[in-house]
């Protein structure tokens, strides 16, 4: 009926034009506004007989000299040109807010930019008995609160490849944290490096990776060695790779890749049959120029059994490194330098098996270094040796890759809770009888993980020393750690 009726009235409305040309022709602005009436009726003719092939319902439009007037649910709504001027004004007062805004609280950078961080904020409590050995009685020492991580920093790309995804990105990034061997904490260079893949990157999960590494970094030993300070499980870090230097940043550069990945895209599951790793560096430690004509190597290779996501033997995976390094030994008051070619070789190696919800990790450092001995005035050939166990099971979907790349708001990220144990022994020289320093110490802990990048942690800690005369102590410390 809405097209017949608008049809007549076209109709109609053309007759009435052209027989009253004459009478209406002293008037041009009536003429106008009754041809511009008509156009808008064909207009709406022919939207009418698109919603009739489409089986749409379109609503009934009539016109007046005020505007156009569309009926919709029994309401008029009429747009005069005052009105489309107001909505044109008001989206040219928008736009310069937006430019405004961008341009005086927006920082801005001249290429892509991620920043990133974590902070933690720790609270200490140490035991410590009044006699030797393992007495029942305590003395209680106050609480210790401390920061003892807050970084900061950038990563981003400094050339896109588009066609082959061979880019060339950058990190950059600073640390407030506690000297090696010192109460007292610094604000430091951490990360400066630049990274080129020479395998492309836009790819799928199954293509390998292969990249170069050139500034300072990370060194590619073991397991916990080269994981960034956010997503170690525990509270303290092993002994052993604190007491090797394996945790110190070095500058150099490392090649990094990995070979016939296994992949399940319904998982977001991708293990590399073979990971390798190679590097040379100053091997003296971050921010410092080389103090010797002498190099680092260290390398790395990880096998992962090839099975699929369902296998119960999913991401087990075995790997052992090596680091071939040299160090100067000094001696004397006031110093001197004995030889800038000592020993200073380590040993890894290590399992990893992750099924959610149970995991075990499994790391053991064997070290070779010379020292100065002074008694004997020459140095001597020490060797160390240590291991790690953590077990830990995970209640919660957090840490499923499927769970990760769901959709979600940010702030309703799945909670999780861990609970860990984690057995660490270090003996720094293996020669002395009855393994005089050797230390044991005991973890047990949780981890509650209530956001993507904030979790709260309790842990326990019993040092147990083999020398007699060091008296045993337990740590109670509690840690909030957050990132962004």
């Amino acid at each position: 009926m809405i097209r017949k009726s608008l049809s007549t009235s076209v109709a109609l409305g053309t007759l009435f034009l052209s027989a009253g040309h004459s009478a209406f022709a002293a008037d041009a602005d009536i003429l106008a506004k009754l041809q511009a009436q008509i156009n808008a009726l064909q207009q709406q003719v022919n939207h009418l007989q698109q919603g009739s092939l489409s089986g749409e319902a379109l609503p009934e439009v009539v016109f007046s000299e005020e505007g156009i007037v569309g009926e919709e649910d029994n309401s008029k709504i009429i747009a005069t040109k005052a009105d489309v001027d107001g909505v044109q004004a008001a989206l040219e007062s928008y736009k310069y807010d937006q430019d405004r805004q961008r341009e005086r609280q927006t920082v801005k950078s001249a290429r892509d930019t991620t920043l990133f961080g974590a902070v933690q904020t720790r609270i200490q409590q140490t035991s410590i008995p009044t006699n030797s050995g393992n007495s029942n009685t305590w003395e209680e020492r106050k609480l210790n609160f401390e920061v003892p991580l807050a970084q900061i920093g950038l990563r981003g790309n400094l050339y896109r490849d588009y066609k082959s995804g061979k880019n060339l990105s950058y990190q950059l990034s600073f640390g407030y944290s506690k000297r090696a061997g010192s109460t007292t904490s610094d604000f430091s260079l951490q990360d400066a490096y630049l990274q080129y893949s020479f395998a492309p990157t836009n790819g799928g999960l199954e293509d390998p990776k292969l990249t170069l590494t050139v500034g300072q970094q990370q060194v590619p030993f073991g397991q916990e060695a080269q994981a960034p300070e956010d997503l170690r499980p525990t509270i303290t870090q092993a002994r052993a790779v604190s007491q090797l230097g394996l945790s110190t940043r070095q500058i150099g550069l490392v090649l990094r890749g990995d070979i016939k990945p296994y992949t399940d895209y319904a998982a977001n599951y991708r293990a590399p049959l073979l990971e390798y790793a190679f590097g040379i560096a100053n091997g003296n430690g971050p921010n410092r120029n080389d103090d010797n004509n002498k190099k680092d190597y260290i390398g790395r290779v990880a096998f992962t059994l090839p099975v699929d996501y369902a296998s119960i033997f999913r991401e087990l995976k075995f790997g052992a490194s090596y680091k071939k390094g040299t160090s100067n030994i000094t001696a004397g008051t006031p110093v001197r330098l004995i030889t800038d070619n000592g020993k200073n070789d380590v040993l890894g190696l290590d399992i990893y098996y992750n099924h959610a919800p149970f995991g075990v990790t499994y790391e053991y450092y064997k070290a070779t270094r010379d020292t100065w001995v002074p008694g004997k005035a020459s140095t001597q050939e020490v060797k160390s040796d240590g291991q790690t166990i953590t077990l830990f099971y995970t209640v919660g979907d957090q840490f499923y890759n499927s769970i990760k790349t769901s959709a979600k708001f940010d702030d309703f990220w799945p909670k999780s809770v861990q609970a860990y144990y984690r057995f660490d022994t270090y003996d720094p020289d293996t020669a002395t009888k009855n393994a005089l320093n050797e230390v044991d110490i005991h973890s047990v802990g949780l981890n509650f993980f209530f956001a993507q990048t904030t979790k709260f942690q309790l842990g326990v800690n019993r040092w147990s020393f083999a020398n007699v005369n060091q008296k045993n102590y337990t740590e109670l410390l509690a840690q909030f750690q957050y990132g962004f």
